[in-house]
């Protein structure tokens, strides 16, 4: 019996040492209250030079995909050098997978399986949406940040509220938000494609639940 425990653990940590998927995942809660924010300035999103990009993982095996999600509309509203509130629309159609934009008949099969509704349901749900409900001064050296936001994450029709840290510049007129990247647990969604949470899927099979994401807004 405790060979075979010591078997399981040894592989167990042989397949999640094959996997560079996160171990955590950012602080998500319930929807926060939005407020209307009225500012001085209000800056509409670049949307030519802003997106998200995101990665996802098998959990005990080798296998990832990087890619993109381009922003739709947006506008933010600052005081003075700070930024004070905003939205953005994410437009899930855009859905873009940069690994394999070599490969036509992978990419169209990977690209077309995320916007199904195993994953992102975007036939139903075009569009995703991020409203910041607080924004505060919390510098890091290490991260090169120098706030937390937290905000709204709709997705799915499923609204989740999010913490990350980012570098927030706002300056003659412009405003940028740069994040590292950070992980979300796609099941906060209802996304469960392959989930850990599903009885019955190969451990080499499954997709993990966190799926990292940076995002790079300008307005």
């Amino acid at each position: 019996m405790l060979k075979k425990s010591i078997l399981a653990v040894t592989a167990i940590a042989f397949f999640a040492s094959c996997s560079s998927a996160p171990s955590e995942s950012v602080e998500t809660t319930e929807a926060a209250e939005e407020r209307e924010v009225v500012a001085e300035s209000s800056v509409m999103a670049d949307v030519s030079s802003s997106a998200i990009n995101w990665k996802g993982f098998k959990t005990y095996s080798k296998g990832d995909h990087v890619g993109t999600i381009n922003i739709k509309e947006g506008e933010f509203k600052t005081e003075g050098d700070m930024l004070v509130g905003g939205s953005f629309i994410i437009d899930m159609n855009t859905i873009h997978c940069t690994d394999l934009a070599d490969d036509e008949e992978s990419y169209g099969k990977l690209v077309g399986h995320l916007k199904s509704d195993d994953f992102f349901a975007v036939e139903e749900h075009p569009e995703s949406r991020f409203v910041i409900t607080d924004i505060t001064e919390e510098a890091n050296d290490e991260k090169n940040t120098t706030h937390i936001i937290k905000g709204n994450l709709t997705m799915r029709d499923i609204t989740k509220n999010i913490s990350f840290p980012a570098k927030v510049k706002v300056e003659n007129g412009s405003v940028t938000i740069k994040s590292p990247e950070f992980a979300i647990d796609r099941t906060k969604w209802n996304v469960m494609f392959r989930s850990s949470g599903i009885e019955g899927v190969a451990k080499d099979n499954l997709i993990d639940d966190k799926i990292l994401l940076e995002l790079n807004v300008r307005g």
